[in-house]
């Protein structure tokens, strides 16, 4: 029995001890394969990058007969573009920022920047400056803000370095833990405002799913719809896309999205309805290849600095250009008149119509007294008063003749500011200004602005990346009164330019 004791409790203990380890293998095997599935997708730190973007758009644009009137869509033109943004990218920081801080500057080398697209069956191609291949972005409002350190982006060149989707933000898709296959969360209106560079999200939802984990990459598929809202103006996108996390370079590398979004028609631009596909890949580089050496400096205590923020608006149809605030956009630019818009948060705040004047004989010139002669005369039973009226010669060396007048339009109180130019050789151009009277302070003398930057153009000076028989998409606009389109009447007073200087 004893015997039998001992031999019944030594097996009892193999039994245990292979139960045991048994249960430890199996632990440790279970381990081993969470671990091979699970991935962090935690981004790591990377101050410059090499990006390369891709965005194919179709569909329509939209337009109203009057968008300050009414946003209703009167007709519609289709449009198909191809454009490719392929830069170097350093991200610029706070000196008291943490790795974990959101990246809200970064500086640019754009080594590409091309779109050719077709619109109601006028081709365009456009293409970014040699001298304008260095810019800065900050991001601290959205959509983020892009200027040059150097000099000035024309409106065109602007609109084609807007991307619709952000690589200084791109990680924000990611959710910044432990994933496996198969896992789900939900992007937060944050991160898709800062990808998609929407001012804001205010519904909507946007998903993403883990489809795959490698030894190398985490692979993600996100999809969606949001309503929001891009400097005031209504859009709504659905968007279906993929994204790659590269685990050894700790970033995303790849993202690509389909998205068909409507925007609503603004007051300085039409709406569309259009279906895009955006391809972007970033790599993180060792060192600058195009980019300075040294970093740009950055006051991150202010914002964007307000002299580095004006825009080049030119009009190709009446060879003149000027340096405007970027609220300012070229509405319309057809043979005999274009006009400028000031928009502010889709609050209009004046309009400015230019119109090419016929030459004066050599040697003569308009005195402020027949400018002011022609305004009265013009404006007739409108106007209440003449509040000024000046003369100067500007930055530019242009003549300029300036009168203020204050007026009445159908029971509405206006002010208008019509500023006549010319130059030696005989080249005039009129500039009025209309602005409703509670809108002059927000106007902020703008006028003196175009008065001293405005100057004619050569065919050489014309970048704006626009065909030569562009028409305008932005809806009529009201007509202003030709006033100085004829030579001086023969009761008004003319000198000659010598007498100015």
């Amino acid at each position: 029995m004893p015997t039998h004791d001992a031999t019944s409790n030594r097996r009892a203990f193999l039994a245990s001890s292979l139960a045991v380890a048994s249960a430890s293998i199996t632990s440790s095997a279970r381990a081993a394969i969470v671990s091979a599935e699970s991935a962090s997708v935690v981004a790591a730190v990377h101050d410059l990058m090499r990006v390369r973007i891709e965005i194919d758009v179709k569909g329509n644009v939209r337009v109203s007969d009057n968008a300050l009137a009414s946003k209703e869509t009167r007709q519609t033109f289709p449009i198909k573009s191809e454009a490719v943004l392929d830069y170097e990218e350093r991200y610029l920081k706070p000196k008291d920022a943490t790795e974990s801080s959101e990246i809200v500057a970064a500086e640019r080398y754009y080594h590409t920047a091309t779109n050719q697209s077709v619109l109601n069956k006028t081709s365009t191609d456009q293409d970014l400056r040699e001298s304008m291949r260095h810019a800065i972005v900050r991001r601290e409002s959205l959509p983020e803000t892009i200027y040059s350190a150097d000099s000035f982006f024309t409106h065109g060149e602007l609109s084609l370095l807007k991307s619709p989707v952000s690589s200084v933000s791109v990680n924000r898709f990611l959710p910044g833990e432990s994933v496996i296959q198969g896992d789900r969360y939900e992007l937060d209106s944050d991160a898709l405002c800062s990808v998609l560079n929407l001012t804001s999200v205010d519904s909507g939802r946007v998903e993403s799913e883990v489809t795959e984990v490698s030894a190398d990459t985490v692979r993600f598929k996100l999809e969606g719809d949001i309503e929001g809202s891009v400097d005031g103006v209504g859009t709504r996108l659905r968007l279906i896309g993929k994204m790659t996390f590269d685990r050894r370079e700790k970033t995303c590398t790849w993202l690509a999205l389909a998205i068909h979004e409507t925007r609503e028609i603004s007051r300085a631009v039409p709406g569309f309805d259009v279906s895009a596909t955006i391809r972007m890949v970033r790599r993180p580089m060792p060192q600058p290849v195009a980019l300075p050496a040294q970093p740009a400096v950055i006051d991150f205590d202010r914002s964007p600095p307000g002299e580095r923020l004006y825009v080049e608006l030119q009009s190709r149809q009446l060879g003149v250009g000027a340096m405007m605030d970027r609220k300012w956009r070229m509405i319309s630019d057809a043979p005999g008149s274009a006009v400028m818009r000031m928009i502010d948060n889709e609050l209009s705040i004046a309009q400015c119509n230019l119109r090419p004047l016929v030459q004066l004989p050599e040697g003569k010139q308009w005195t402020v007294e027949a400018f002011e002669a022609a305004v009265r005369q013009t404006l007739g039973d409108k106007l209440t008063q003449v509040i000024e009226g000046d003369q100067r010669v500007s930055a530019q060396g242009l003549r300029v003749l300036r009168v203020v007048a204050d007026g009445e339009t159908q029971g509405v109180p206006i002010r208008w500011i019509m500023m006549h130019f010319s130059d030696d050789d005989g080249n005039r151009v009129q500039a009025t200004f209309t602005m409703s009277a509670d809108k002059v302070e927000a106007f902020a003398g703008n006028d003196a602005q175009l008065a001293d930057s405005l100057r004619f153009l050569e065919k050489a000076d014309i970048h704006d990346g626009k065909p030569g028989d562009e028409k305008s998409l932005a809806g009529e606009t009201d007509a202003q009164p030709e006033i100085a389109g004829r030579s001086a009447p023969h009761d008004a007073e003319t000198t000659s330019s010598s007498d100015l200087r």
